[in-house]
């Protein structure tokens, strides 16, 4: 799947909530309903910005906009969910949420 990260990373980077949110919604008519693997990406970025909107200062998401993790943190974490990914045997949409994860992430942090 496609799409471009650069509008949603930089509005994150911003804390732009509404822009995250804006970028969002048009995005989610992109993604066909019936890809299992599309619904999980999307579903990933739809708890991003639920996190953000949230204020919840214990989300990941918000810790990593706030610069909190340290960049072995940040590689950890872009392991973790490339690895979990990879596995054949999950379903296709946690592959997706966890691909969206890894592309947030290396966008984020410019890899």
């Amino acid at each position: 799947m496609e799409l471009d990260l650069k509008p949603f990373v930089r509005a994150l980077r911003e804390k732009d909530t509404k822009k995250v949110r804006e970028w969002l919604e048009q995005t989610k008519s992109r993604v066909d309903s019936n890809d299992e693997f599309g619904r999980g990406y999307l579903q990933a970025l739809q708890g991003v910005v639920a996190a953000l909107e949230s204020g919840s200062e214990l989300s990941v998401i918000k810790r990593v906009v706030n610069k909190e993790y340290k960049q072995e943190q940040i590689d950890g974490l872009i392991k973790s969910a490339r690895e979990r990914a990879s596995r054949k045997f999950r379903p296709k949409d946690e592959q997706g949420f966890d691909t969206a994860w890894v592309e947030v992430l290396q966008e984020f942090f410019g890899e």
